[in-house]
């Protein structure tokens, strides 16, 4: 994208954060991350490279005294290479209907089990897994959401999440022109000790389009089983399972991720394991195994060290990749 370009589409997007921050209550905050990536890669050609990967700037918070909170953020990250564009990754509007149930209304991140909504900033290993990426191309949908948070859920009560959105985003372009699609999410959430997580989660979209000329239609779904356990040391396991249909062919996947800070260190290493069946009739398996370190340095701060060994339908290789982290804590 050239400058004139980039300009017209980040001067009306500053101008609405001003407008809200100036019309909006003064609770608004401002925050967000950078991440700069070296990546060095032996699949398919050689290759490596510095990238911006995220940048990400967001202005959420309270907009009246009932209750109603906004969040607008947008992804700088692709302005310094060819793709040279501004990302939307969030534009919701929440309120509360109840002290238990809370409606959502906007663009964001699918609520769909826990590495398809899980903040690219907390999350350790630099990209999602496999399975997620494959079945959740781009992980944001459109629509609305409605979601019950028990007061009380030490009694065992769950959480509970329904939505119908316009489906994910990316996944028109699975079509050569894409007519339309929809998306029904429904989900289960129990709270664990140490802020942990159990839950199971279903989502149907029927899609539609054109694919070589012909008309298109595919019913989809994935259901999902998903558990983040934190010790009250410096242990942590997060894992994910997933089983459905994508273009209407049987597909499924896991993986698993092992977290460990020593005592008095500011280094977490981790480990995870990830994999995905395409329902190709052979080499339709991908086998990831990756390992790494992040070091906090500063509170705002990190360091992530992280090697991949893949095996992905048969051709093997592995990356390197050094990433800086950078935090904006919120402010007023």
């Amino acid at each position: 994208m050239d400058r004139p370009r980039v300009w017209c589409v980040l001067l009306p997007v500053v101008a609405l954060a001003l407008l809200i921050a100036a019309t909006a209550s003064a609770e608004l905050k401002i925050s967000g991350y950078t991440q700069i990536r070296y990546a060095d890669t032996s699949i398919g050609e050689d290759d490596y490279e510095f990238d911006l990967k995220r940048c990400n700037i967001a202005i959420s918070g309270p907009i009246n005294e009932d209750g109603t909170e906004v969040k607008l953020q947008v992804d700088l990250g692709k302005l310094d290479d060819d793709d040279g564009e501004i990302s939307l990754q969030d534009a919701i509007i929440t309120h509360p209907l109840s002290p238990e149930w809370k409606v959502r209304v906007g663009y964001s991140d699918m609520l769909f089990g826990y590495d398809v909504p899980y903040s690219s900033s907390r999350r350790l290993p630099f990209e999602r897994a496999q399975a997620t990426r494959q079945l959740f191309p781009g992980e944001k949908d459109t629509g609305i959401y409605c979601t019950y948070a028990p007061e009380n859920a030490k009694n065992g009560t769950p959480s509970v999440i329904l939505g119908y959105s316009n489906d994910l985003e990316n996944a028109a372009d699975w079509f050569d022109t894409h007519d339309q699609s929809y998306a029904l999410i429904a989900g289960l959430r129990w709270d664990l000790p140490n802020k942990g997580q159990a839950g199971i989660s279903y989502m149907s979209a029927n899609r539609e389009g054109e694919l070589g000329g012909v008309a298109t239609e595919w019913d989809d779904s994935v259901w999902g089983a998903h558990v983040r356990y934190n010790s009250s040391s410096n242990f942590a396991f997060q894992g994910e399972y997933f089983d459905g249909k994508r273009r209407e062919v049987d597909v499924n996947g896991w993986y698993g991720t092992l977290e460990l800070k020593p005592n008095n260190s500011n280094a977490t290493w981790f480990y995870r394991y990830d994999t995905y069946d395409n329902g190709a009739a052979s080499n339709s398996d991908y086998d990831r195994h990756t390992l790494g370190v992040a070091v906090d340095v500063g509170s705002q701060s990190r360091i992530t060290l992280q090697y991949e060994d893949i095996d992905d339908r048969g051709t093997s290789g592995n990356n390197f990749g050094l990433q800086w982290q950078v935090m904006y804590p919120a402010k007023k």
